[in-house]
């Protein structure tokens, strides 16, 4: 949780521009003006092309700057919000940041005004399912829960809802939600200063957008990043199959829980023979037999298993987590079955953007 006071008072009547008009600079710079701020947008696409976003905000108290120049309304910006897509390097935001300026991402923003604790998911694959199976497992156990971030609706959101729950001076101290379950990318993660999850998680790191770091060790530093702000009241997890993964342990300010395939872990999640054991809060529990999660193949039952240590710490009673266990199918477009013909089963993963996704995908299958 975060001091959304201090945040108000910084932002009102401060000069902030936001850079990148698709979902999580709108949500953005419509968080921005409900809280004061005075705001620009800017994108390299043309009035045209983003004339449909910007009916979203209120063009009254609003600067444009798009298409060709639109580099230019960084020019005495104070703060500046840039979307995930926006290199973090690029030389126009170095410029404002040897200015004194600063320069933050939209998840950094949206985390100084929720209200509940954030529960932060990143890995190079597996995100998605695992933060869905987080939601449905806190939906399930009957907590007010949103989920988004890098995944379907921007954290902004979030923090929008809990401004306005605090604006209308409701009671619950905790707003509009329980947890804040969050898909966190590596592009996000570049631009944090005060982003501070109550429970953040590495699932797997793998070679991926190389065109992006200088290195594979310069990628798995960004994606460590997510336990920077964490305190001794807070929770790291951390996939123990996993040698890059379980080497961050070391420095780590929380409390470290781990999941594993292969071998027990003291707290967290494993595998007794078949069973999907959990430890945590001092119990150890058999959650479930493995056949018995309905999502197919190893790289799930260890999103899986991630999911459990999350929400059986969170609350989950044992036999919510079976039934979502039981009938969660698995997301559109991941290891989708689409249809059967002739002894051919034909399946949708165009979700695996990468070779380790793919990878793990066709180790799913035993024919």
């Amino acid at each position: 949780m975060n001091d959304g006071e201090g945040a108000l008072t910084e932002l009102k009547d401060k000069k902030v521009t936001v850079v990148g008009l698709a979902r999580s600079g709108v949500a953005a710079a419509r968080l921005l003006q409900a809280v004061g701020a005075k705001v620009t947008v800017a994108d390299a696409k043309e009035d045209a092309d983003v004339a449909t976003v910007l009916s979203q905000l209120d063009r009254r108290a609003l600067t444009v700057m798009v298409g060709r120049g639109y580099e230019s309304a960084l020019e005495g910006a104070e703060l500046v919000v840039i979307s995930p897509g926006v290199p973090y390097r690029m030389a126009a935001l170095q410029a404002v940041r040897r200015r004194g300026g600063r320069v933050i991402g939209e998840l950094e923003l949206a985390s100084w005004f929720l209200t509940a604790p954030v529960l932060a998911i990143t890995g190079t694959n597996g995100k998605s399912t695992t933060v869905t199976l987080v939601g449905l497992l806190l939906a399930e156990s009957g907590k007010r829960v949103f989920v988004g971030g890098n995944l379907g609706t921007p954290l902004c959101e979030a923090a929008l809802a809990s401004h306005q729950w605090k604006s209308q001076g409701r009671g619950d101290a905790k707003g509009p939600y329980d947890y804040v379950v969050a898909e966190v990318s590596s592009f996000q993660l570049e631009t944090i200063e005060r982003f501070h999850p109550w429970v953040a998680a590495v699932l797997n790191v793998s070679t991926d957008h190389m065109d992006r770091y200088e290195s594979l060790q310069d990628y798995v530093a960004t994606k460590a990043r997510i336990f920077e702000n964490q305190t001794a009241e807070d929770f790291a997890l951390l996939n123990r199959d996993d040698e890059r993964v379980a080497e961050l342990d070391r420095g780590l300010h929380a409390r470290v829980l781990g999941f594993s395939r292969t071998k027990p872990v003291e707290a967290g999640a494993y595998l007794d023979g078949d069973r999907v054991m959990v430890a945590v809060g001092g119990r150890i529990d058999a959650v479930c037999r493995r056949e018995e999660i309905r999502i197919p193949g190893g790289h799930n039952l260890a999103n899986a298993m991630a999911s459990l240590t999350i929400g059986l710490l969170c609350g989950c009673p044992l036999e919510a987590a079976r039934r979502v266990l039981r009938t969660f199918p698995g997301l559109e477009h991941a290891l989708e079955i689409v249809r059967e013909r002739a002894g051919v089963t034909f399946v949708n993963d165009s979700k695996g953007t990468n070779v380790d996704a793919t990878l793990k995908a066709l180790e799913s299958f035993d024919r």
